[in-house]
């Protein structure tokens, strides 16, 4: 769709396109009604000079009360709580056009059955042929309970217009706020993640061990990743599965012993899922379960998506329950971003449940997708 037919389309939507739809309906309505009566009833209406004039007239005055309520009287008043000075400046606008609209009727009246023209909110009703101020008061009486209607109406429409604004002021201000605080979260996963593995690189570098160049290499790509393609909102789960298997690659350099380290990543299908909420978790295992190098490794992590729903399972050994990464525990920072983040992508959403037994700590995060 090129630019110029998408700006055709959006003109086709505007608010003042959809203003002339109405005005076009309402006017289409009264010119096929007051044809209709011609035909049956033969008013000698349709044929008069002043029936034009007079129907260019009323829907004028009618646009003028309308739009002088809606774009004037309510913002400045109403929406500032001033209903005083609304209802005030209000009444003498319908007084005025309704006046008006009756000394018109009663000079029309001179030139053909006006008594029978329908006009756009006006009510149709005989008027006197006196001019006197009580002849003009009676005649506008039914003009003014009609326009007292129509502003009633066409209020409740500004109401329900700037709620809606409102609403969506509203919905624009939390998404800005949830985005920055996303944000921030993501900015302190990265040196987080940072901090972790240079600790690594620099274990592997006092024990200058042949593999330390690798994981140099490897630390490379994942920062790649980090600072140039996730700053998204949601990431290929293809994508964040190479990201995984290079950071357990990484951390596994490290270790003599992983043949009890098991690692399971799959999908049914390849998901567009938010990046990195997988990172505090395998965090974790390697920051705890491993902390003791010996015999006694042992972990499992599993990230799983099928069906739309994301699992992710941790469970790994550990020595002492104070040693268990919590949202309470100093070191405990990216498991307490992992809740915040997803508070604010998956309010309602997800489940985390941590279960912690004598040596045992596990971890489980389900997520709806959908």
């Amino acid at each position: 769709m090129n630019s110029t037919l998408r700006k055709i389309l959006k003109a086709l939507r505007s608010r003042l396109a959809r203003n002339i739809y109405l005005w076009a309906l309402m006017l289409y309505m009264v010119l096929n009604t007051n044809i209709n009566n011609e035909r049956e009833l033969h008013y000698g209406i349709i044929q008069s000079p002043w029936y034009a004039p007079f129907i260019i007239v009323g829907t004028l005055l009618q646009a003028i009360l309308l739009y002088t309520n809606n774009l004037v009287l309510a913002p400045r008043f109403l929406s500032r709580k001033k209903y005083g000075l609304y209802f005030l400046f209000a009444g003498l606008l319908v007084t005025v056009i309704s006046v008006t609209y009756t000394i018109g009727v009663k000079l029309a009246g001179y030139h053909f059955d006006v008594d029978h023209v329908q006009q756009i909110g006006f009510v149709s009703a005989p008027v006197t042929k006196g001019w006197s101020v009580g002849d003009i008061l009676d005649d506008t009486a039914t003009y003014l309970a009609g326009n007292i209607m129509w502003v009633l109406i066409f209020t409740m429409a500004w109401y329900m217009n700037d709620y809606y604004k409102q609403q969506q002021l509203a919905e624009e201000a939390r998404k800005k706020q949830t985005e920055t605080e996303l944000n921030f979260l993501k900015s302190q996963i990265n040196p987080h993640f940072l901090f972790n593995t240079l600790n690594n690189l620099y274990g592997l570098a006092l024990k200058k061990a042949d593999n330390a160049p690798d994981a140099i290499l490897k630390l490379s790509s994942i920062l790649r990743y980090l600072l140039y393609e996730s700053n998204v909102e949601k990431v290929s789960y293809e994508k964040e599965k190479e990201v995984i298997y290079a950071y357990i690659e990484l951390e596994l350099l490290r270790l003599s012993n992983d043949n009890k380290l098991k690692f399971h990543i799959t999908a049914d299908r390849d998901y567009s899922i938010p990046p990195l909420l997988w990172l505090p978790v395998l965090e974790n295992l390697f920051k705890h379960g491993t902390r003791y190098i010996s015999d006694d490794i042992e972990g499992a992590f599993n990230f799983v998506i099928a069906n739309n729903e994301l699992t992710i399972i941790s469970t790994n050994r550990y020595k002492g329950a104070s040693q268990v990464a919590t949202a309470d525990t100093v070191g405990g920072i990216g498991l307490t971003n992992l809740r915040k983040r997803l508070e604010l992508l998956y309010p309602g959403k997800h489940r985390i449940n941590e279960t912690k037994t004598e040596d045992i700590y596990t971890i489980s995060i389900n997520i709806s997708l959908a």
